[in-house]
């Protein structure tokens, strides 16, 4: 190809779709019956807090240590010491002790984690009722963004790699209007700890010439550092303003923006 590309990698969540209310569903089912039902508009303000860089630092290492705290204010401020400035991406540090606050999911996760609200199964729980009510309010795709991506699967290998559960991740796309659009797609993905083999099991030509790939995502450690540390290029999706970067070859913010920058891809 004249642009050096031949196969695009994509995440899903954050990516294909951008949802900026699902942190609120989040966090009243991960309040429900636990006696902190009343910290809700408190969690809600501070995570609007985190996304505009007034808090915490986005695209930073956090100790996932559980926090006593009597109140939401007493928690805030307890919270910003778990930084955690010894983990780097380079040595991929164990999700059990660290949270990356990459998007919007990490960042409900590590307050979830540091609650002591996610213990057993209850992880897994609140993330599947988010999902399911995300559905349920019939979240709809974006048009000109599926457009774009099928039109760059006409010059371009596309790849879809995702961290989500396949049975609720392939209907979600069918919901999106998605479906089929991809070359190849991969879920539970373990990204980032296992992105690389993930790709070289569905494309090994594009591990084979790593500066062939281009790799678009929202959350830098999953989707991005990984393979631009093998010499990817790298596409950062941000929708936010004001927030700590993350190591990153191109940015865009909005799914229009993306799609823009697919057809201009295409048209080089």
């Amino acid at each position: 190809m004249a642009n050096g590309i031949t196969t695009i990698v994509f995440d899903l969540d954050g990516t294909i779709y951008q949802n900026f209310s699902f942190h609120k569903d989040y966090f009243r089912f991960l309040l429900e019956d636990t006696g902190k039902e009343a910290w809700y508009g408190s969690l809600v303000g501070f995570s609007q807090d985190v996304f505009a860089g007034r808090r915490l630092v986005m695209n930073a290492f956090y100790r996932n240590d559980a926090v006593r705290a009597d109140t939401p204010e007493e928690y805030f401020r307890l919270l910003g010491g778990a930084l955690a400035p010894e983990a780097h991406t380079q040595g991929f540090p164990p999700r059990e002790k660290y949270t990356y606050l990459g998007d919007a999911w990490a960042l409900v996760t590590f307050v979830g984690l540091t609650l002591g609200l996610l213990e057993g199964e209850r992880r897994n729980l609140i993330y599947k009722k988010t999902r399911d009510k995300m559905e349920s309010d019939g979240m709809r795709g974006d048009a000109r963004l599926r457009d774009a991506i099928i039109r760059a699967g006409k010059r371009y290998e596309t790849v879809l790699l995702s961290n989500s559960y396949e049975a609720t991740a392939r209907a979600f796309l069918s919901q999106l209007g998605f479906e089929g659009v991809f070359d190849r797609q991969s879920f539970s993905a373990d990204k980032p700890y296992g992105l690389v083999e993930a790709l070289g099991k569905l494309s090994p030509r594009a591990l084979a010439h790593p500066e062939t790939v281009l790799a678009v995502g929202d959350h830098a450690f999953n989707d991005l550092a990984p393979l631009r540390a093998l010499g990817c290029r790298t596409l950062w999706v941000n929708p936010y303003e004001g927030i700590n970067e993350p190591p990153h070859d191109e940015s865009v913010k909005t799914l229009n923006e993306l799609a823009a920058y697919l057809n201009a891809l295409c048209a080089r």
